[in-house]
C-alpha cells in the first residue's frame, strides 16, 4: 500500500512539473504552442543541453593539453639528424646552442616570484632545465638547430605584476629589429636581424619567431646556423593545426593548409606582424589607462589574492573606471588576420576609410573583419556577452558596434 502511495505521489509530481514546463514554453510562444510542438521543444532543449555538456568536456580536455605543454609537438628529426635534450651538457650540438645561440626561456612562461627566485638561485643549470621543458636541439654533421615551442598564457591584466610583465615583454619585443621571413600554414615567421639594446648588431646565428593567437599564444622560436632550405624544412614539420587547437580561440588561418607563394611570404609576414604590433600597442595603451586610474584598495586585494605572475585578480584594479575585454581583443585579432591574409593572397587592396598610418589601416581592417564574419557562430568563438567600455585618453575616440551577443569597441589609431 505504501508503495502505491509513493508511486501515486511521484506521478502527481511529474504531472505538475510537466504542466509548469508546458505553461512556461507556451508563454514564450505567446499561447500558440501545440502538444506536438511542445514535444519538439523537449527534444531541442535536450540537444542543446547535450551540446553544452560536450563543449564543456572538450574545453576541459583542451585545458589539460595546454597544461601539459607543447613539447610533444616538437617534430621528429628527419633522416640524417639527431634530437638532443637541452640537459645533455656533454653533447657538442647542445653546447653550441647554449653558448652561441643566445637561448633564453620565454619570460611569460615563468609562473611567479617563487619560480623566478628558484631560477635565479639555480643559475645556468636552472635556465637549462627551464629550456628543456619546451625545446630541443637537432643536429647533423654540419648544422645545429634549436627549436622551442612555448605556451604563453593570457596576460593577467588586472594585477600590477601582470601589467608590468606585459609591458616588459612588449618593450623587449619592440627592441628587436625584425623582417618578414615566411608564412607557413598560416603562421607568420619573423627573422630577428638585430637588437637595439645591442647596438643593432646582426647576430652570428639566425633567429626566427612565429606566433599563433594574440595575448594567449603559441610561440615558436628557432635559432640556428643552418642554411635556408634546412630552416624551411624544419618549420614545415611542425604540427600547426594541433598547436592551434590548444587555444580557446583558435586562429582561423592556421592549420588550414593555406599556401602562400614563396615570393610573397616575406611581405605578407611583415603585414601580419604589423597587425600583431597594432593590437599589442592598443593593449599597452589600455594598460597605461589602468595605471592612471588605479584604485588603491583594489590593488591591495588583488595583490593578496594573486599567487603568481599569470594569476588574475579577483576585483577590477581600477574599480570600474577602465574596463578591458581581452577575449574580444583576441576575437578581433583572429578575424582581422583572416581578412588580411585573404586580401593579401587575392591581391585586392582593402579600402581604408581614413588615413592614419598602420594604426588606421588595421583599425579599418578590424571593422571589415567584423562585418565579413558577422555570420560566424558566436558560440564557437566564445564571444563575450559583456558590454565593453573604453575609457577615453591615450586611446582616442571610441565607438561601439554590436556583433551577435557581443559589443565591439574600436580603440582609435594605434
Amino acid at each position: 500500500m505504501d508503495a502505491l502511495r509513493f508511486l501515486g505521489f511521484g506521478l502527481i509530481v511529474v504531472l505538475v512539473v510537466a504542466g509548469l514546463d508546458y505553461y512556461q514554453q507556451d508563454k514564450k510562444s505567446e499561447g500558440t504552442l501545440s502538444f506536438n510542438e511542445y514535444v519538439e521543444t523537449i527534444s531541442e532543449r535536450f540537444d542543446r543541453s547535450q551540446q553544452k555538456r560536450e563543449a564543456k568536456k572538450a574545453d576541459r580536455e583542451r585545458e589539460k593539453l595546454w597544461d601539459a605543454g607543447a613539447k610533444s609537438y616538437l617534430p621528429k628529426p628527419p633522416t640524417g639528424w639527431a634530437q638532443h635534450a637541452m640537459t645533455e651538457a656533454d653533447n657538442s650540438a647542445v653546447s653550441t646552442a647554449l653558448t652561441e645561440f643566445g637561448l633564453t626561456p620565454l619570460i611569460s612562461s615563468i609562473s611567479g616570484p617563487a619560480e623566478l627566485v628558484a631560477l635565479n638561485s639555480a643559475g645556468k643549470e636552472g635556465a637549462i632545465r627551464k629550456l628543456d621543458e619546451t625545446g630541443a636541439v637537432y643536429s647533423n654533421d654540419s648544422e645545429v638547430i634549436w627549436l622551442d615551442i612555448s605556451l604563453k598564457p593570457k596576460s593577467a591584466r588586472n594585477t600590477m605584476a601582470g601589467l608590468a610583465l606585459s609591458a616588459q615583454s612588449a618593450f623587449l619585443g619592440g627592441m628587436k629589429v625584425e623582417e618578414g621571413y615566411a608564412v607557413i600554414d598560416g603562421v607568420a615567421f619573423m627573422e630577428t636581424t638585430g637588437n637595439l639594446l645591442d647596438n643593432d648588431e646582426r647576430p652570428r646565428y639566425r633567429a626566427f619567431t612565429g606566433r599563433i593567437g594574440f595575448d594567449q599564444e603559441v610561440v615558436i622560436r628557432l635559432h640556428t646556423d643552418a642554411k635556408d632550405a634546412t630552416i624551411r624544412d624544419f618549420l614545415g614539420r611542425v604540427d600547426y593545426a594541433g598547436l592551434n587547437q590548444l587555444l580557446p580561440l583558435p586562429a582561423l588561418v592556421v592549420g588550414k593548409g593555406i599556401n602562400v607563394p614563396l615570393e610573397q611570404q616575406s611581405e605578407i609576414a611583415d603585414e601580419m606582424h604589423k597587425l600583431y604590433e597594432a593590437m599589442q600597442n592598443a593593449q599597452l595603451k589600455l594598460g597605461q589607462e589602468k595605471f592612471k586610474n588605479l584604485d588603491a584598495a583594489s590593488v591591495m586585494v588583488n595583490t593578496l589574492a594573486s599567487s603568481g605572475f599569470n594569476t588574475e585578480g579577483v576585483v577590477d584594479i581600477t574599480n570600474g573606471k577602465v574596463f578591458e575585454n581581452q577575449e574580444l581583443s583576441q576575437l578581433a585579432y583572429i578575424r582581422t588576420q583572416d581578412l588580411l591574409l585573404e586580401s593579401a593572397l587575392s591581391k585586392v587592396e582593402p579600402q581604408v576609410a581614413s588615413e592614419g598610418g598602420d594604426g588606421g589601416f588595421f583599425q579599418n581592417l578590424m571593422n571589415m573583419a567584423f562585418k565579413a564574419k558577422a555570420g560566424t557562430d558566436a558560440s564557437q568563438q566564445k564571444a563575450s556577452s559583456q558590454e565593453v567600455k573604453v575609457r577615453k585618453g591615450g586611446l582616442g575616440t571610441s565607438s561601439c558596434a554590436t556583433l551577435g551577443s557581443s559589443k565591439r569597441c574600436s580603440v582609435g589609431s594605434n
